[in-house]
């Protein structure tokens, strides 16, 4: 049985069959939303192993890359939110049959590792978290960053706006806010749990209480039928990448 039968007929066969790496494989182009980068780097080694295919991942925020898209860009895959992905469905872009749920990440906050730990399990626990810190940093709304601009929305829906602007750092990506948390940059940053929980410099706080509560749905979809992007979409069903994607803050769907 040749490769492409392998690998129409069983993923788990095929990623056997494909242990060891092949000469000549091909580049598969993934757009990968910064909430997913985690889980993409965890699957990358394996699946290259795997395959003998070069993984080429493109990150940027949601928004950026739906737009890439829908202006003309066709990478293999993209790994984006639910809603980027039915606005590429709509477009006839992707299909049902070519999408696959990674899992959920919620809008949360995050400390330096070793720091103190607000509770903001309610309103004014956030509230009061948000006033002690020194300096706060979320990601850049205008470029598409899902939780950076459901943060913004937050902070103007509690009124806090005018007094914690000059404390408010915004930068371009959640993973750039995180890594400021991590180096003492920042006291409080803001982003999705699937950039705060594998860094090991941080401490996850916790998700944002109700009614600022945000959990997003990341899914992997298939651009314009490739081949390529198929045969990835199918290992990331197997249960050994499904692990690697847990492990990486994005929880099942049904949890």
């Amino acid at each position: 049985m040749d490769r492409r039968a392998l690998l129409a007929a069983a993923p788990a066969a095929w990623l056997a069959a494909c242990a060891a790496p092949r000469n000549g494989g091909s580049e598969v182009q993934v757009f990968v939303a910064g909430a997913t980068k985690s889980a993409f780097e965890r699957l990358l080694t394996d699946y290259e192993r795997a395959s003998g295919d070069r993984l080429v991942a493109s990150y940027d925020t949601v928004g950026a890359l739906r737009d890439r898209v829908t202006g003309g860009a066709r990478p293999d895959m993209v790994l984006l939110s639910s809603a980027a992905i039915d606005a590429l469905q709509k477009a006839g872009l992707t299909s049902a049959s070519q999408r696959r749920t990674l899992g959920i990440v919620s809008a949360g906050l995050a400390v330096r590792r070793g720091a103190a730990v607000p509770d903001i399990a309610t309103v004014d626990g956030l509230r009061h978290a948000l006033l002690a810190a020194k300096s706060i940093a979320y990601a850049d709304p205008a470029r598409g960053a899902t939780s950076g601009a459901h943060f913004a929305r937050t902070v103007d829906a509690l009124g806090l706006r005018e007094t914690l602007a000059p404390r408010i750092t915004v930068l371009p990506f959640g993973i750039d806010v995180i890594d400021g948390v991590a180096t003492g940059r920042f006291e409080l940053g803001a982003s999705q749990s699937s950039e705060i929980v594998p860094n090991p410099g941080v401490q996850y706080v916790g998700a944002l209480p109700a009614p600022h509560a945000l959990a997003t749905v990341y899914e992997a979809a298939v651009i314009a039928g490739s081949a390529r992007g198929a045969a990835l979409l199918r290992y990331l069903g197997e249960p050994e990448a499904r692990r690697s994607i847990e492990a990486s803050g994005l929880r099942p769907v049904n949890a």
